[in-house]
């Protein structure tokens, strides 16, 4: 799988928190700039990405393979082919193994799988109760919350100094 260059990507809610991250990706034949743009679903549970039968139809795909795929369904034999994968005015990642399916929810035309999203950095943050998903390739550094709990975190300045805060009282230690 060839990567891209140095690029980002950002889903964020209009009010509320998303249950489903849905972006725009184009699926081309590979080498080929012609391509069908489609809704695509990121699922950190999938091994891999996945496209439906009707884009794989639309583009007039050629077979390359077949893999046993668990599904809420049951495992089963499905069509592997190899694509292109655009994410639109970002990144372009070439020569991508993707798995066949009916069709998906939503009426998305792709499944965006652990195969890519584990090519960069990937975090969901749902402060305020806006859901804000990011995605960089490639992977730029190491986010551990544990290992650096402030992490993101902007220090407010001190609150009990300054006109507007005289009435400021800080919170008193609990006794126990």
């Amino acid at each position: 799988m060839q990567v891209p260059g140095r690029s980002s990507l950002t889903i964020k809610s209009t009010g509320g928190v998303l249950r489903t991250l849905v972006s725009d990706i184009i699926v081309h034949i590979p080498g080929n700039q012609n391509g069908i743009r489609v809704k695509a679903i990121w699922d950190t549970g999938a091994t891999g990405s996945v496209i439906t039968q009707n884009v794989a139809a639309s583009l007039g795909l050629i077979v390359t393979g077949f893999a046993m795929v668990n599904t809420a369904n049951g495992i089963a034999n499905q069509k592997t082919y190899t694509v292109d994968i655009e994410f639109p005015k970002l990144a372009l990642i070439q020569s991508v193994l993707v798995t066949e399916v009916p069709e998906l929810a939503g009426g998305c035309g792709a499944l965006i799988g652990m195969d890519i999203i584990t090519l960069g950095d990937f975090s969901i943050t749902n402060h305020l109760g806006v859901t804000c998903m990011s995605f960089r390739i490639p992977s730029s550094h190491e986010i551990d919350y544990v290992a650096n709990p402030t992490f993101g975190i902007t220090p407010v300045k001190n609150m009990t100094s300054g006109r507007h805060n005289s009435n400021f009282t800080p919170p008193r230690k609990k006794r126990r």
